[in-house]
């Protein structure tokens, strides 16, 4: 089994480059790979699970939930609308948003800094399936209890019925969770003699999940709550791609710029949205963003995230996970 009492660089590469193709496609590039773009959510799910612990008892679980993820997501969630109200009142009309105010978290699914939705629901999503693997021991049962809330949360999706603090969203991102919790209880992402054939099985998953989305072109948007296409597809094209990606990852081992946004992915994750808008605003004034601008935007943005990342290391560690205030 795979702990997680030191870093596993492959790990960092993977979360690296999921970060980076959300802020690529959030700054308006395309990704046109099949497969790739159905991988971003899934992949940090399933990372997430991968790293599950139960740290002695659920009260253990929800203080160190709470210093990694919880707290994260308030101190950025606040900062955003601070800047959201201050921008409004010093430039009107500027800002183009469907965010409302600070009470969005309660109302609606769009929040001002839209991408923070995923830290609310990984850390319910880590508080429910503790509730799941601290009172049922039958891995079975487990499986069982974690695709009722995940079909419970594909009614909700698919009867409009949203819930405050994404609560609808970490019902859908349960399974995907889980399947990473069910990778660490495996020895898929461990040192072992078939290791050099890991290329081979990353290119014959991503032909699968090529094959897949090409054919079926199965959707779930999680933020978005929009599904469609056969679900047999709108399930495994992601987990086909997510093995598919944690293999080659498995062989390459380390790139270190993407590593290094991998291990502090959670600063990128937080701030990109802030960052890219402003620039795509600028950048709009002189070449048109789906006209080769998106791409100028996503260089920048990832610049100036690779600069941030150690001044909020340095500076804010106690809201970047770096640190424990509780």
């Amino acid at each position: 089994m795979i702990e997680a009492k030191k870093r596993i660089e492959f790990i960092d590469l993977a979360k690296g480059i999921c970060i980076l193709l959300i802020i690529v496609g959030h700054s308006g590039v395309e990704v046109d790979y099949p497969g790739l773009s159905a991988m971003r959510t899934p992949l940090y799910l399933t990372l997430s699970g991968l790293f599950f612990k139960d740290y002695g008892g659920f009260t253990n679980i929800l203080i160190r939930k709470t210093n990694k993820i919880l707290i994260p997501f308030l101190f950025f969630y606040i900062a955003s609308y601070l800047l959201f109200y201050l921008f409004n009142a010093l430039f009107p009309g500027l800002i183009v948003s469907d965010a409302k105010g600070i009470f969005d978290v309660f109302t609606q699914i769009q929040y001002f800094n839209g991408p923070l939705w995923f830290l609310l629901a990984i850390f319910l999503d880590n508080l429910l399936f503790a509730a799941i693997h601290l009172n049922i021991k039958n891995e079975w049962l487990r499986a069982a209890a974690v695709l009722l809330i995940g079909c419970c949360g594909l009614f909700l999706y698919n009867n409009g019925i949203l819930l405050p603090c994404c609560v609808d969203a970490a019902f859908v991102c349960l399974p995907f969770f889980y399947f990473g919790y069910l990778l660490k209880r495996s020895d898929i992402l461990l040192p072992g003699r078939y290791d050099r054939y890991n290329l081979l099985f990353a290119f014959a998953l991503f032909a699968v999940a090529y094959f897949i989305d090409r054919y079926s072109h199965p959707i779930l948007f999680f933020h978005d709550r929009e599904i469609s296409g056969n679900m047999l597809a709108v399930i495994f094209l992601p987990l086909t791609s997510v093995v598919a990606l944690l293999m080659l990852c498995k062989a390459v081992k380390r790139l270190p710029v993407i590593s290094y946004f991998g291990r502090y992915s959670i600063i990128p994750l937080c701030i990109h949205h802030l960052i890219y808008r402003p620039v795509q605003l600028v950048v709009a004034q002189f070449i048109p963003i789906d006209n080769g601008g998106a791409y100028i935007v996503a260089a920048v943005t990832v610049v100036i995230c690779f600069v941030c990342i150690p001044l909020f290391i340095k500076y804010l560690p106690y809201v970047t996970a770096q640190k424990d205030i509780l």
